[in-house]
């Protein structure tokens, strides 16, 4: 039986400004591209601090970090559909955010406290210690819902991530749109 549901931000709840530019970027330079993956890594993994992540990064991109930083903040937009969809859910399931970034990075982006209307948890991979596609990531989610792996749903816009959340022993959604995540979810569900 389903008990909880997970939920990627990048892609799903927010745009992803970060991957367009990097993709546009390895049209022209794919070891810059690829500079630019490592250094999100790191970040990820709370091995550099973000605002040292944000000055490699802008300057990669060739632009001052301030400019840099208002470009992804202008690209990122909230799924305000998919919020209030998960508002709903909330009801029924425990919720999570487990999101590849440091803590402090996603609280810029929501106000404080906003989270906890939407999700029970909130994991940032540079506060625990491991990003997804490891394993543990997934485990501590559940762990934090007070789940089983199998009781949760994990929804991703990456091929790679829902794998992992598979093998884990999670069930996925691949998230293109919010049509096509609210037919597969309601599939899942009423099995």
């Amino acid at each position: 039986m389903i008990r909880a549901l997970v939920f990627d931000c990048f892609g799903v709840v927010l745009t992803d400004a970060l991957q367009e530019l990097r993709a546009e970027l390895a049209l022209r330079d794919v070891m810059a591209a690829e500079e630019v993956r490592d250094i999100v890594a790191a970040n990820n993994r709370g091995l550099i601090a973000p605002h040292e992540s944000n000055q490699r990064l802008a300057s990669i991109f060739g632009m001052p970090t301030e400019v840099f930083r208002a470009k992804i903040a202008a690209g990122e937009v909230r799924n305000e559909q998919l919020l209030q969809y998960i508002g709903g859910l909330r009801k029924h399931y425990k919720t999570a955010m487990l999101s590849n970034i440091a803590g402090s990075s996603l609280a810029r982006r929501f106000p404080d406290e906003e989270l906890s209307l939407y999700f029970d948890e909130v994991l940032a991979s540079a506060d625990i210690g491991y990003m997804k596609p490891d394993k543990e990531a997934y485990e501590i989610a559940a762990e934090r819902l007070g789940v089983e792996l199998n009781e949760c749903i994990f929804i991703d816009d990456r091929e790679a991530f829902c794998a992992a959340a598979k093998a884990a022993g999670m069930q996925a959604i691949l998230y293109t749109d919010f049509a096509q995540f609210t037919k597969d979810l309601e599939a899942l569900l009423s099995m």
